[in-house]
């Protein structure tokens, strides 16, 4: 029963995540509403790597799409086959991305503070994508979780 749950809340992470990369995070708006201008997080990475500033660049590129990415495969390969959690190089590879897990909401704040300038000339309003973002780290977060109580009652028993 909680593999099925872990496996409902993996893919409702994949399902959000890829809603928080499709969607906008962000909208920009200039002089009281006029020069309204969406923001995704692939743009966003690209604005920054375009002003150069490419440690922010590579910080969003990696702790947004590369982290998470690995984590689904892993967490993937890991319902598929108990055994592929149990070798060594897997056990330690995980556990950076998890230590890790919570940069890529940080890295989203970051951007949010970054660009969050309310004034009378310029406006950013937080849209849906964030949201979406957000909880598919939240949801993959707790599948790993479960996954890992599953996975470690099962080699006690």
């Amino acid at each position: 029963m909680k593999k099925q749950i872990v496996i409902i809340l993996y893919f409702l992470s994949i399902i959000l995540f890829i809603m928080g990369l499709i969607n906008p995070i962000l909208e920009n708006s200039m002089f009281i509403g006029f020069n309204k201008k969406l923001i995704y997080l692939f743009s966003s990475i690209k604005y920054f790597f375009a002003e150069k500033e490419y440690f922010i660049g590579i910080l969003l590129f990696v702790f947004t799409l590369v982290f998470p990415i690995f984590k689904y495969i892993f967490i993937g390969f890991r319902l598929i086959n108990p055994q592929f959690g149990k070798q060594k190089w897997v056990e330690i590879f995980v556990e950076i991305i998890n230590k890790w897990a919570m940069l890529d909401v940080f890295v989203v704040a970051l951007i949010i503070v970054n660009m969050k300038f309310n004034s009378l000339i310029i406006s950013t309003e937080i849209k849906v994508g964030t949201t979406f973002f957000a909880i598919s780290v939240l949801l993959l977060m707790t599948a790993s979780f479960i996954l890992k109580r599953i996975e470690n009652t099962n080699s006690i028993t």
